[in-house]
């Protein structure tokens, strides 16, 4: 644990001064006139990879082995990540594991319920760097590159985050624009859009999945953290290498992987399954309705009415559940039948049966999608219903 009396100055300066740089020096480059047009590309351009590298990198593939890749994708993140100034890989990856390890107690690196400010940012200002313990991330520092990378990470992030940009809008004739503009205001811009993660998303949206933490999902705060915002199905789900799981949900980085296991970069995606998700939808909302009740006296008709409605669409939903789980076993265990079969001729019989299991888990998939329904339906009347 940190000691809350002694202020880390090294992280005070820099997190003060860095963003004074990069915010003031923008300004008055412009009011003179003197930003040329790619460089606003050039950082935009540093924005995306610095902010892949740590969601797609620091955060999906070595905090939670979501994903793995190939050694030019991971030194690209090394690279690239530690022009965020956010630590090395091991650093980041200890803390954010302890994270969700401790998450809302006193061993929480960054727990909310210490306030919004010290979730935010304050932890940084009373990190001691020396009192980490690098235990839980022993299967990291196995990697060679990471090593490399904790090793060097400080004149691996000057270079990567401010001599960088220097050079390359040195080509059109503005240094001082690429030091500034895509050197310190970017690092400010991807620093606080990471922070936000730790305070915004732990204080101000949606819990869908599970009640029994602080952290939300906050579907703004994606699109800033290039999908990291769906946080609360993160913490309950922390390792599939997805954050938005719906089709609609902003979440560029589950799509960057997608693409890089397209090409052959990176394999063992990991995804939870459909049925593991409903279930737990439906366990939070059950968990919410069960509040209301106990809260309520039941002499109403009305509400006893609701309660025998809740109680008979929960055992009908637990029961359908039980039904796929089985469906999806025994299609698993044909699936592993049928790869035992050296001929054609022995495989012909487990392709129908296969087929047939298809049709019933998919016919059980739209029912449970009308039993979704009703419980979105029952959530709202228990919503309503006052405390």
């Amino acid at each position: 644990m940190a000691n809350s009396h002694k202020i880390n100055w090294v992280n005070t300066l820099f997190l003060t001064l860095i963003p004074i740089i990069g915010i003031a020096g923008t300004a008055l480059l412009c009011v003179f006139g003197i930003v040329q047009w790619p460089t606003w590309i050039l950082a935009g351009a540093m924005t995306i990879l610095v902010g892949f590298s740590i969601t797609g990198g620091y955060h999906r593939l070595f905090s939670h082995r979501s994903y793995r890749c190939k050694w030019p994708v991971r030194l690209f993140y090394l690279l690239f990540g530690s022009a965020a100034f956010e630590g090395s890989v091991l650093e980041w990856s200890t803390d954010h594991r302890n994270h969700h390890r401790y998450v809302d107690t006193d061993e929480d690196p960054y727990s909310i319920k210490k306030g919004f400010w010290f979730a935010h940012i304050g932890w940084l200002i009373r990190l001691e760097p020396s009192k980490r313990d690098f235990s839980n991330v022993a299967d990291l520092a196995e990697d060679p590159l990471v090593r490399f990378q904790h090793k060097f990470v400080v004149p691996l992030g000057i270079l990567f985050a401010f001599l960088l940009p220097t050079a390359i809008a040195s080509l059109w004739g503005d240094p001082l624009g690429g030091l500034i503009i895509a050197g310190a205001l970017r690092v400010t811009f991807n620093h606080h859009t990471t922070f936000a993660i730790n305070s915004i998303c732990h204080m101000f949206g949606k819990k869908s999945y599970s009640n029994e933490q602080t952290a939300v999902d906050n579907w703004f705060t994606a699109l800033l953290t290039f999908g990291e915002g769906y946080h609360n199905f993160h913490h309950k789900f922390p390792i599939d290498y997805r954050n938005g799981i719906k089709a609609y949900h902003f979440d560029p980085t589950k799509w960057l992987i997608k693409l890089l296991a397209y090409l052959g970069l990176a394999t063992d995606l990991k995804v939870v399954s459909k049925r593991r998700i409903i279930r737990q939808q439906i366990i939070a909302k059950e968990q919410l309705i069960q509040e209301k009740i106990n809260k309520r006296q039941l002499a109403n008709a009305s509400i006893e009415y609701r309660i025998e409605v809740f109680e008979g669409v929960r055992q009908s939903t637990q029961q359908l559940l039980s039904k796929i789980e089985q469906l999806e076993q025994h299609y698993r265990s044909l699936i592993q039948n049928k790869m035992k079969c050296c001929s054609r001729k022995e495989r012909k019989p487990y392709r129908a049966q296969l087929k047939t299991y298809r049709k019933h888990i998919k016919s059980a998939y739209l029912e449970l999608g009308t039993y979704m329904n009703i419980w979105h339906q029952l959530y709202r009347q228990w919503h309503s219903v006052p405390a």
